[in-house]
């Protein structure tokens, strides 16, 4: 091989060689996602300060007309969470009619469902029970294309969930670093998340808790131009490079 090809070649390899680069920088999850067995056990809990939307329904509705099941119920309501729910107080308790005053921080939403609907059997015959957080949200900044602050409708949210709603990562985001913050036990944690491995998702992260903030940095590359555009172009220059290379080559011969 001469070395005119010799060069030909190099070229060729980091063309290649920049291409596969970049691709691996957006490509999210690659390799063997671990399980996430342990985040599934995840249950949203209920603590002081909380606002809940609790609705006490019976099906028979002869008998206890106040708690009958309504069908004609607005489908929209403009109103607030403060204005819908209850509020849990700074002891971990809600008031309700019947059964006053009941102990439901440190519960999980499906536990403190069946522990209303126990205290109400003593006054209604076959009470359902319907309870839902109302003031679950996350907050998303930073080089995603929707910043802002979601309210959570589900008891669970996971991260690729989240990040879907906020429209997924801009181009300008560094995707090697997304940054988790949360407060757990008046103690703020810090996680950081490789979104290109696979292994970087580990049960502790998957599904986002309440008041969760995750923020999105900016590659180092940002304040000059997406590093898509900048490949592209340099490709572009090498690629017309080899090509009058190679027609050099041929007139020579």
């Amino acid at each position: 091989m001469t070395r005119s090809h010799r060069v030909l070649v190099c070229l060729f390899a980091t063309i290649l060689l920049i291409g596969c680069s970049s691709q691996r920088k957006v490509i999210y999850f690659q390799g063997e996602i671990p399980s996430m067995k342990e985040s599934e056990k995840y249950q949203l809990k209920i603590h002081a300060g909380d606002i809940l939307s609790v609705n006490i329904f019976t099906i028979n509705a002869e008998a206890y007309p106040f708690f009958s099941i309504s069908m004609d119920r607005p489908m929209s309501d403009t109103r607030s969470a403060y204005e819908k729910g209850i509020v849990v107080n700074d002891s971990g308790q809600i008031k309700l009619p019947l059964i006053g005053s009941v102990q439901l921080a440190g519960l999980s939403i499906p536990d403190a469902t069946r522990l209303l609907e126990d205290k109400l059997k003593k006054y209604i015959d076959e009470p359902i029970v319907t309870l839902k957080k109302l003031n679950f949200k996350i907050t998303i900044l930073g080089e995603v294309n929707k910043p802002g602050t979601y309210a959570i409708l589900n008891e669970k949210v996971s991260l690729p969930e989240a990040l879907g709603l906020a429209g997924d990562i801009s181009q300008f985001g560094d995707r090697e670093r997304l940054r988790i913050i949360r407060e757990e036990n008046n103690e703020t944690k810090d996680f950081f998340v490789d979104l290109t491995s696979a292994k970087s998702i580990t049960p502790e992260i998957y599904y986002l808790h309440p008041d969760d903030i995750v923020y999105v940095q900016p590659v180092k590359r940002r304040a000059f131009q997406n590093i898509t555009p900048a490949v592209t172009i340099f490709t572009s220059i090498i690629t017309t490079a080899v090509i009058a290379l190679t027609f050099i080559l041929t007139q020579t011969k």
